[in-house]
């Protein structure tokens, strides 16, 4: 099948030819076909797509774009689900850097790894030594380490453990200006050209609209969106802003994460509740209780399934603890908290029955994506996070926004934090669909604005909601994060478009879905849209474009 007019199989114009590379670099169709989708709604094809060998060779690619303003794309396993890892730039694979290291430190209660390594992986090697990273994303059997830190990712686990933020003391970094940079929690950076930028051009003006910024940022348990100013506020470490940054402000090579224990006990209640009336009161008086997770699944996932049949919801509930630790005793609290509310309550009492118990929940992007190719799934308001008391709220303004606009959805995730994911479900073979889209977009991101949220607990920001940071935070905070983006970033070649909307972009323009989506070999993209059923995003996108 033959590409659109508006887009060339053959090499953008554009482009000048790619340095010699140690790794890979390709301009040819099927490559950039291969890479042009993520999980998210997009499909945009890049100019040509890279896959740097080595840390040396990477920082010869980034020298080379400056130089020549070529924008750079980075993308770990393309899990990330706003569009930050996807452009008409040139890609940037990360998933084979320096080999993936992972180096496990148990007397240090340490490890570091590469970019590239996958969660799955330190976990892995991390067990050995009866140790583990808390945050845990539902992606992490294929989500990069390096994709974590760009997005602060979270997981179930972060209504205990918190963020990924929390668990890094120390980053390798390529800077746009293809210089080396390690910055270390508590230790004075060394001074390149964008630390010596950002201290004279940036921080001054920080500093100066502290208060603003800290009146400004919501009051929630997690955000990935903006630049975390507030966290830099509070720690004095450049680290902060670099995480989370989405690939806008440098390169990620390597990580240095703390470890924690593998606590030795386990206990969880699943419960099918009647009415979703009472959901933010049960999330709070079950939060006292420090649950290691509280999750949620709406009704519209439990029919698509076929569980709990007639219940408002799920609530799932898991506690941790060490030997003698009455964890008994918040089990049954717990289940006197639920009991008065459920139809259906199960309980497990170690590792093997909580696995049981969440099964259908790391099952949920999975099957959303499957239902068919009239009924697709698409993540548009699918990460908001809104204080707690908020969270019962924000649940029904989402379901009467679907139903405003005859839209089906699915509501699931980490009510413990007050961030639920929103799956769409829209019929793409009816007329006004993509209309229908971004009119519950404007109205839910105007609900997340005046309940004190923030429109991204833990996925970023990505093309999706730059254009929307501006009605969050106010012009104010966006100009001091341009200020940021400037200083690190002067040329503009990091990932464009990302965190900060650029001129002429629209959120919904490129999707993946549609009569105007790019048309893309046929054989490449049925790989695509297997990826995105199967969750199977550790492929590498090269086999795909090479063929079997």
């Amino acid at each position: 099948m033959q590409a659109p007019e508006s887009v060339s199989p053959s090499a953008a114009s554009w482009l000048p030819p790619l340095p010699p590379l140690n790794g890979i670099g390709r301009t040819d169709f099927r490559a950039r076909a291969a890479y042009s989708e993520g999980a998210g709604i997009y499909r945009i094809v890049p100019a040509a797509v890279t896959v740097p060998s080595t840390t040396s060779a990477l920082r010869e690619l980034v020298t080379w774009a400056a130089h020549r303003r070529v924008p750079l794309v980075a993308r770990g396993a393309g899990s990330g689900m706003p569009g930050g890892n996807v452009g008409r730039g040139v890609i940037v694979d990360l998933t084979t850097l320096d080999g993936c290291p992972i180096e496990v430190h148990p007397a240090l209660r340490r490890a570091y790894t590469g970019a590239g390594a996958t969660l799955r992986d330190l976990t892995a090697e991390a067990e050995r030594s009866g140790l583990r990273l808390p945050p845990d994303p539902s992606s992490a059997r294929f989500a990069t380490l390096g994709g974590m830190v760009a997005t602060n990712a979270a997981g179930p686990h972060s209504v205990q453990s918190g963020s990924t933020r929390r668990w890094v003391d120390a980053l390798d970094l390529i800077t746009a200006d293809g210089e080396s940079l390690t910055l270390r929690r508590g230790a004075v950076p060394r001074p390149v050209a964008a630390v010596e930028r950002f201290m004279r051009d940036a921080e001054p003006a920080l500093r100066a609209a502290e208060q603003t910024i800290l009146s400004r940022f919501p009051k929630t348990r997690k955000n990935s969106s903006g630049y975390a100013l507030d966290a830099w506020l509070a720690s004095g470490d450049l680290l902060d802003l670099l995480i989370g940054s989405e690939g806008t402000l440098a390169f990620v090579t390597g990580i240095e994460w703390r470890l924690v224990p593998i606590p030795r006990r386990y206990g969880g209640v699943r419960a099918a509740l009647r009415s979703l009336d009472v959901l933010g009161d049960v999330v709070r008086q079950l939060e006292a209780l420090d649950p290691a997770a509280l999750e949620y699944l709406d009704a519209t996932f439990l029919r698509f399934v076929g569980e709990a049949r007639g219940a408002a919801g799920l609530l799932l509930v898991e506690f941790e603890g060490e030997d003698g630790e009455p964890l008994e005793d918040r089990l049954r609290e717990a289940t006197d908290i639920l009991a008065p509310h459920a139809s259906e309550l199960r309980q497990a009492t170690d590792r093997r029955g909580l696995e049981n118990l969440w099964a259908i929940r790391h099952a949920a992007s999975p099957i959303l994506a499957g239902l068919g190719e009239n009924r697709r799934s698409l993540q548009v308001i699918e990460d908001a996070c809104v204080p707690l008391e908020a969270i019962g709220s924000y649940a029904e303004a989402v379901r009467q926004a679907g139903r405003r606009h005859e839209t089906e959805l699915v509501i699931f995730g980490h009510a413990g934090d007050g961030n639920l994911h929103v799956n769409l479900q829209p019929d793409v073979a009816l007329a006004g669909w993509e209309q229908r889209l971004e009119a519950i977009f404007a109205e839910v991101s105007e609900v997340v604005a005046r309940l004190g949220g923030t429109l991204t607990g833990e996925h970023g920001d990505g093309r999706l909601r730059a254009r929307a940071l501006e009605s969050s935070f106010g012009s104010e905070i966006v100009g001091l994060f341009r200020l940021v983006k400037e200083a690190f970033d002067p040329v503009g070649i990091l990932n464009p478009g990302v965190k900060l909307a650029a001129e002429g972009d629209r959120p919904f323009a490129s999707l993946k879905v549609g009569a105007h989506a790019v048309r893309l070999p046929l054989e490449i993209e049925a790989g695509l849209r297997e990826i995105e059923r199967t969750a199977g995003y550790s492929m590498s996108r090269l086999e795909l474009a090479d063929g079997p």
